[in-house]
């Protein structure tokens, strides 16, 4: 084995030679007329890190620097200064000026100290306003012939920054500024240049939310870009920090405008919850990170900037891959181009990171940009052709509905023009009803039925009346009437008629009014008009205990008004609707009307040059506002002796007094329940059957539908069209509850058509009687179903035992309560006790109820059914088994042997111990 003695004095050599290579005693770099300017230095210079970054020069040219042989320079993020020497010598080159050039911008202070020179030269790139002027670090020196010179640079940057130190001569650092200047005129004008494209795009063409957030996101990427090349900071700020904060903070905001982006973009909905958590994590953290450094401008916030903006970058491309790939992103012309932005976004901050050395790696970034708009208006383009077709397409439409809202004026006009003429025609015969029916009027004082007649009479003239205004309103035959008259005085008068309505509808009414005279040159006739159909639809549509309040006010030469209900309301996207012709809303259609009363006002509205609007929540109310023009006047010129004004309230709204009460119970009179919103029509119904039924009535759907439920009639008439409930849904109720499934029901509507027949026999109707009817039809219809039900008591008052039906026949209501009467009592069969509480507590109903019911469906009583049940069931077991007599009647629960067999005599005709032989 071979073994090697090393003296000493080679370990001393060695240690001396790598101090002599590491430290400042390297030589001079020689410049001679074969260099070739420009010339990389930055393998040739010696490093020293001040840590306090306090030291002077003549302090700093005593410490030891360490050789530096990297093909580039890098400044970490801290607070210290960064020195870094070179030597040179001009052996024989001519030119005597050269310049020391650092290719980053961005480095903050950079200062350059000559050896045994007193002064030194500073660049800070920060604090050059003009656009133009080249903003990367340099100094010119002055070496001549055969000379030697040590140069000193000093870097103060807070923020990690990556350069070469390049060697130039005067001429090629005059080239270097006109490349620049070139080259920062062609990067600027392109940003420009895409800007225009995607913001034209994004807000003049597309048009959409996320066009325009792509145009946003392009915008703020511009500065960050603009940031990077150290030409926007110094617009804004006026002061070398403030603009340096200004640029790192622009070229730190990726994550702010990726989030941004991705928030308008990405279809959230298809993807977990936690991403966009992730999304408004980087908004919250960047814009705190962003604070801190305005706040404290440091190292440790401008790392935490470039890692955090590192970070997104990947989250980001990795998200918009995944939405690509699962093909759940909804708008790839977005993000294909973004992926690009990305890419370009992440080489630059790469690059002014250092992390990523490399030479031409703003020219590829530049490349990726442009790369990015070309994609992105090819997608646009795309989208813009399908954009195009959509449009044409809703213009053909536009044509359509143009065309469709022309046919219906056409067929409003139609209408109209036949309400109008079929109005005239009602005139004359009505003029022959009203003459006669005030004669029996005088003669039978006492006859209810002549003033049910007259308030209808009324109503139809009304009515009829409406119609002929709206004819001469659109006719453009109506002018307004012009007289004079005290408006306080008037309108006083005419609330005062709605207070019995509001009393007999227990509505909560209240009006205010100034209590001076107001005396004006008015159309009365039009504003009685005008406010006794907008008081007549907020009675019509408040229920019981609900408030109308109107409010009358002047403002100079204008009459305000203001209802306000706590009616049913209308839905917001109605509203524009209800003042249309013939419009009605489709939760008032259970609401008598005819959809032409708020027309009629809005046109008297705009003939007198008012103003009327309309504000309501559904389920809270209606608020109308009006307000008209009048001419003042100081006094009357004929005042005349005030007299109470007769105002043709629609008495329909007025609730009769009906006989609801609760009748008294008969074995022999049967319970109708008439279900009818109309008072007259309610009580004429009611005076038709009073000999032949204990009547109930009902104002409503809903107060039907208790009243059924509380009493078990024997026979229902319900109205169609009724507010809360209408009769269909009335009917459905009835049907389907076993409690009132076998009443019959007769549905009376004004809809006469096959389609409104058969819609009320599909909900239960078991009749089905159009609107004028004739009593005699009514009766007989009535009598006719009262005769189907008799049938059914009869099959079984013959036999209570219901046998099960074959699997193909579905079993009716009637058969179903039967059976599970007669599992109850099967349950309690052997118990004499069970008693007529306890039956119909197992039942689920009260001990009414089911009386009610079982004498309907068996005409017979609780007691009854019960016994004939166990009477049967006992005739069966006589039949069938070999038990004794007695010992049946006490397993069907008779106690008593000597009542058994009387009963059981009576129902069969024979003993027990006959029938059992």
């Amino acid at each position: 084995m071979l073994t090697f003695k090393v003296s000493p004095k080679y370990y001393i050599f060695f240690l001396f030679s790598f101090f002599i290579t590491h430290t400042c005693f390297g030589q001079d770099y020689v410049i001679s007329e074969s260099t070739k300017l420009p010339y990389d230095l930055s393998s040739k210079v010696s490093l020293f890190e001040d840590a306090t970054a306090k030291l002077s020069f003549q302090e700093v040219k005593k410490q030891t620097f360490i050789k530096h042989e990297k093909k580039s320079v890098l400044l970490p993020f801290s607070n210290q200064a960064t020195w870094l020497k070179i030597d040179l010598k001009n052996e024989s080159y001519q030119d005597t000026t050269f310049y020391l050039f650092l290719d980053n911008q961005l480095v903050r202070r950079t200062t350059l100290y000559i050896n045994n020179q007193a002064d030194s030269l500073v660049f800070e790139p920060f604090k050059d306003k003009r656009f133009s002027n080249l903003k990367y670090p340099h100094f010119p020196i002055k070496l001549k012939p055969n000379e030697s010179k040590s140069y000193y640079l000093k870097f103060e940057s807070k923020r990690g920054a990556y350069f070469k130190l390049q060697l130039y001569g005067s001429r090629g650092i005059e080239d270097l500024n006109g490349s620049y200047k070139i080259r920062l005129g062609v990067i600027v004008g392109l940003t420009w240049m895409i800007l225009f494209i995607v913001c034209i795009i994004g807000f003049l063409v597309i048009k959409d939310s996320k066009s325009r957030a792509y145009a946003i996101y392009t915008l703020a990427r511009a500065f960050s870009f603009w940031a990077s090349l150290n030409i926007i900071g110094n617009f804004i700020g006026t002061d070398p920090t403030v603009s340096e904060n200004i640029t790192f903070g622009l070229m730190n905001i990726y994550p702010i405008m990726g989030s941004f982006l991705a928030l308008n973009i990405l279809p959230f909905g298809s993807l977990p919850r936690w991403v966009k958590h992730t999304i408004y994590g980087f908004i919250v953290i960047n814009l705190l990170l962003l604070l801190l450094l305005f706040i404290a401008y440091g190292p440790v916030f401008l790392k935490l900037l470039v890692i955090l903006t590192l970070i997104s970058h990947s989250f980001f491309y990795t998200l918009f891959i995944y939405t690509l790939i699962k093909k759940i992103n909804q708008s790839p012309f977005y993000a294909i181009p973004f992926l690009f932005g990305n890419v370009s976004n992440v080489l630059l901050n790469l690059r002014v990171s250092g992390i990523l050395q490399f030479e031409n790696i703003y020219g590829i970034a530049i490349f990726v940009a442009l790369t990015e708009i070309a994609v992105y208006v090819y997608y646009l383009s795309q989208n813009f052709r399908a954009s195009v077709k959509i449009q044409a397409e809703k213009l053909r439409n536009l044509g359509f509905e143009a065309e469709k809202a022309a046919k219906l004026e056409e067929l409003d006009k139609l209408k109209t023009r036949f309400f109008t003429n079929i109005s005239h025609e009602f005139r004359t015969p009505l003029t022959l009803l009203v003459g006669p029916i005030e004669d029996l009027k005088k003669k039978f004082p006492q006859e209810g039925i002549i003033d049910v007649m007259q308030r209808n009479l009324q109503r139809l003239q009304t009515l009829i009346n409406q119609l002929l205004d709206l004819s001469k309103l659109e006719a453009g035959e109506m002018k307004p009437n012009l007289q004079e008259v005290d408006l306080n005085n008037f309108l006083s008068q005419l609330v005062a008629s709605f207070e019995s309505l509001a009393h007999s509808k227990h509505i909560i009414f209240k009006h205010s009014q100034p209590h001076a005279p107001r005396f004006a040159l008015f159309d009365t006739d039009k504003l009685e008009k005008i406010v006794t159909n907008l008081l007549s639809n907020a009675f019509k549509f408040t229920p019981e205990n609900g408030r109308i309040v109107i409010k009358i006010d002047y403002s100079g030469n204008q009459l305000i008004v203001q209802i306000q209900d706590s009616g049913i309301g209308i839905e917001e996207a109605r509203l524009p609707h209800i003042f249309d012709r013939f419009y009605q809303v489709e939760e008032h259609n259970n609401y008598e009307g005819t959809g032409i009363g708020l027309a009629l006002v809005k046109e008297l509205v705009d003939l007198l040059k008012g103003t009327i609007e309309v504000s309501s929540q559904k389920g809270v109310g209606t608020r109308f506002e009006l307000v008209l023009p009048f001419t003042p006047l100081e006094k009357l010129s004929n005042p005349v002796v005030q007299f109470e004004r007769k105002v043709n309230v629609d008495e329909s709204l007025i609730s009769a007094n009906p006989k609801i009460d609760s009748p008294i119970e008969a074995d022999g009179q049967s319970i109708m329940l008439i279900v009818e919103d109309n008072p007259d029509l309610r009580n004429y119904i009611a005076s038709v059957f009073e000999n032949q039924y204990q009547i109930i009535m009902a104002v409503d759907g809903e107060d039907g539908l208790s009243k059924a439920l509380e009493f078990i009639p024997d026979i229902v008439i319900s109205d169609l069209m009724m507010p809360k409930l209408d009769g269909l849904g009335l009917c459905e109720k009835l049907k389907t509850d076993e409690r009132t499934s076998h009443i019959p029901v007769v549905m009376l509507t004004a809809k006469a058509s096959l389609s409104d027949r058969l819609a009320g026999l599909e909900h239960g109707a078991d009749d089905y009687l159009s609107k004028p009817f004739n009593k005699e039809e009514l009766q007989i219809r009535v009598k006719n179903l009262v005769s189907q039900r008799q049938k059914l008591l009869e099959k079984f008052a013959v036999k209570t035992i219901i046998e099960k039906k074959e699997e193909t026949k579905e079993p009716t209501f009637d058969e179903i309560f039967v059976q599970k009467c007669q599992s109850v009592i099967d349950k309690y069969l052997d118990r004499s006790e069970f008693d007529v509480e306890k039956f119909a507590d197992e039942m689920r109903l009260s001990p009414v109820q089911l009386r009610r019911k079982l004498k309907a469906i068996t005409d017979q009583n609780v007691t009854e059914f019960v016994r004939n049940y166990r009477l049967e069931i006992a005739a069966k077991l006589l039949k069938t088994s070999d038990f004794s007599v007695s010992e049946i009647a006490y397993k069907v629960g008779f106690d008593s042997m000597p009542y058994f067999s009387k009963v059981f005599q009576e129902r069969y005709g024979k003993t027990a111990s006959e029938w059992k032989e």
